[in-house]
């Protein structure tokens, strides 16, 4: 018994690592890019992220098919490009170059969801499914925790290439850490991508996942950016933003009991709804302990929201985890290519005030999506 429990505590952790690596990656540039030598503008900032996102979507579809088949397999070829593409980011030289690596990291982190969703929804069922992607979610809110903590001050003391090339060597052992991962491929019920995408909750969860991830990145890549303009030094602001996903880490834990209680669909307009409220208060002055009381209950409520979104693609068809949400993980990580864009033109004219206004309408337009979710067997 003790070795069947360490052996589903080790899959979680090395999926949950993995898809750490695969965020951590790309939310990398959105505070190293204050401290690159290259001195990127506005735009050149929000083509390096448009250009990850592009990388990312463009492998959602196929690596979902192919993670139905090959879990293990396309888990070790992922972090294994990864690796090699954040070495390339942090040595480029040049705007052009990073382009480039930001490109390349997208295309290999792009596989890393759907096939750790397949890998978990090999190992659990039933109700033990949400409880283990719960704690697999970990890996989203320690990823912005760590990442405004570490990189401030790694980006001044070590340099800012030095994150990527820490990246690169994380990336490479996990990759090895997959060898004798015990993965035994359930039986997989082949669909084509038509009829995937003919089911009305895939379409729902998919259409409505792509308005919150497009607030989501916008809140994501410029609030560290938006905590500088406040008068915040630089570590002062890295621990602020840290507050966006610090409560997450709790919340994550329970997240699995929270739905299993109230229900995916339930979670997803409730939590949601209350994350659209909370962003418009970013659009009203605040004192430095507002930001964080505020940051922190985003924190805890955005990473409901997150095991909540997995746990839908994984359960609506289970039988095809891994094409269910790469189709649905296409759509949202899409929304990462319009939202630097979106953001950059709303900040250089309009400010970040109006851009918070935006983000908080446009989350809770995607909880009321969510109500119209058919009833969904969990």
């Amino acid at each position: 018994m003790k070795s069947k429990e360490s052996e589903s505590v080790l899959i979680i952790f090395i999926t949950s690592l993995s898809f750490f690596l695969s965020y951590f990656s790309r939310i990398a540039w959105s505070i190293v890019s204050v401290y690159s030598s290259l001195k990127p503008t506005e735009l050149q900032d929000s083509i390096i992220f448009s250009l990850f996102f592009i990388g990312y979507v463009i492998v959602q579809i196929p690596s979902g098919f192919i993670a139905n088949s090959y879990p293990k397999v396309t888990s070790m070829t992922s972090l294994l490009g990864l690796s090699f593409a954040s070495f390339l980011s942090g040595y480029a030289n040049s705007i052009a170059f990073e382009y480039f690596s930001s490109l390349l990291m997208g295309l290999f982190a792009g596989w890393i969801y759907p096939t750790t969703i397949r890998i978990l929804s090999c190992k659990f069922s039933g109700k033990e499914l949400p409880i283990a992607i719960g704690y697999y979610s970990l890996a989203w809110p320690l990823s912005i925790v760590l990442a405004g903590v570490t990189l401030p001050y790694l980006s001044i003391n070590f340099g800012w290439r030095f994150p990527y090339y820490l990246i690169s060597i994380i990336s490479l052992f996990t990759a090895l850490s997959y060898l004798p991962m015990p993965i035994k491929n359930s039986k997989i019920e082949r669909k084509s991508l038509f009829l995937v995408a003919k089911n009305r909750n895939v379409l729902i969860v998919s259409f409505s996942g792509f308005l919150f991830f497009l607030s989501y990145w916008i809140i994501t890549l410029y609030a560290y950016k938006y905590f500088l303009t406040l008068g915040m030094n630089s570590y002062i602001a890295g621990l602020t933003y840290s507050m966006l996903a610090l409560a997450g880490i709790p919340s994550t834990v329970i997240a699995g009991y929270i739905i299993r209680k109230i229900g995916i669909k339930n979670s997803l307009a409730f939590f949601e709804g209350i994350y659209g409220l909370l962003t418009f208060n970013f659009s009203y002055y605040l004192s430095m302990i507002q930001i964080f009381i505020i940051a922190s209950i985003m924190g805890f409520v955005r990473f409901i929201i997150t095991p909540a979104n997995s746990s839908a693609v994984s359960v609506i068809d289970i039988k095809n985890a891994g094409s269910v949400s790469g189709f649905a993980n296409f759509f949202w990580q899409s929304s990462g290519i319009l939202a630097p864009l979106i953001a950059s033109i709303i900040i250089t004219s309009l400010g970040f005030k109006l851009l918070w206004l935006f983000s908080g309408f446009i989350i809770i337009l995607s909880s009321i999506i969510y109500l119209f979710l058919l009833k969904i067997k969990e």
